[in-house]
């Protein structure tokens, strides 16, 4: 749906490659592990499938413009990371990781697999950097959000061999 399948896809095959050791270490004291980015990616993803949820139960109809969803790639434009999907140290193994990933997808894709598009385009809530998103948006930015972050974990494994 929308490309998130695929685009987690990357991410998992990404991490296929990797240790636990390999997925604790971070480059620098200031910097994320990569378990602490794929935690990061589950609390989003969390996040947005309650915000999506919440959104169709009590949402008001909102038009809003189509956005350029795939420039959440480019790195070069650094956003921090709202508190409330800040890594904590949930994880402490890649297999965690993919358990906590894997939960999080099937509540997405629960929560959107009967609805058309007409209905994910009825509703809206915003975000920080592209202002208001309607659900469908919503779910396509899952997909491009992971793949930003899977080219900070490429960054991040250069950086620690």
């Amino acid at each position: 749906m929308y490309g998130i399948e695929e685009k987690r896809n990357e991410v998992l095959t990404f991490i296929d490659g990797l240790n636990d050791e390999e997925a604790k270490k971070k480059p620098d004291s200031s910097s994320w592990s990569i378990l602490e980015v794929l935690e990061h990616l589950n609390l989003m993803e969390q996040l947005v499938g309650y915000q999506i949820g919440e959104a169709l139960k009590d949402g008001t109809p909102k038009d809003v413009s189509e956005k350029p969803l795939h420039k959440t790639t480019n790195r070069d434009y650094k956003v921090d990371a709202p508190e409330a999907v800040k890594p904590k140290g949930k994880f402490q193994s890649l297999e965690e990781a993919k358990d906590g990933l894997e939960k999080s997808r099937e509540a997405t894709l629960f929560l959107t697999h009967n609805k058309d598009e007409e209905t994910l385009e009825l509703y809206a809530f915003p975000h920080p950097s592209f202002g208001d998103l309607n659900l469908k948006q919503w779910v396509e930015f899952i997909g491009w959000h992971e793949l930003r972050h899977l080219n900070q974990m490429k960054e991040i494994y250069q950086n620690i061999k």
